[in-house]
């Protein structure tokens, strides 16, 4: 079964999936200090605002997850691509602004790896 990208539809959420999510909390509807730390962090043109004034729940979320690469990878594609069919997604420009994360991280993430040993010595050598 192929994997399609999340699009905003007009349909409602499948009320199956309700009794599934964590009953929303008051502090789900704020940014909350690691999020703001985060936004500060990234690049102003990577920053998602629409996000974060939309779904702090889901922007808290990523920004907890960031100092991991690969859960954060794996949380933003959990984000963007439907694996149960028929969510309703979200809005184009959120969508942007999650695409744009995902590619920063990618980015940043390469650009952060640690040299190895082997990578060092062909470097210094100038062997590589």
């Amino acid at each position: 079964m192929p994997v399609s990208p999340i699009e905003p539809n007009d349909e409602p959420d499948d009320p199956g999936w309700q009794p599934q999510r964590r009953p929303p909390r008051e502090r789900d509807q704020a940014l909350n200090g690691t999020t703001r730390r985060w936004l500060r962090a990234l690049p102003p043109r990577r920053r998602p605002l629409r996000l974060c004034v939309d779904h702090p729940r889901v922007a808290n979320r990523i920004a907890w997850c960031w100092s991991d690469p690969q859960l954060v990878d794996q949380v933003l594609d959990d984000l963007l691509v439907d694996r149960r069919g028929g969510r309703r997604g979200f809005a184009p420009a959120i969508v942007r602004e999650l695409r744009r994360l995902r590619e920063y991280n990618d980015q940043h993430r390469v650009e952060m790896q640690p040299e190895g040993l082997w990578q060092a010595v062909t470097r210094i050598v100038g062997l590589g």
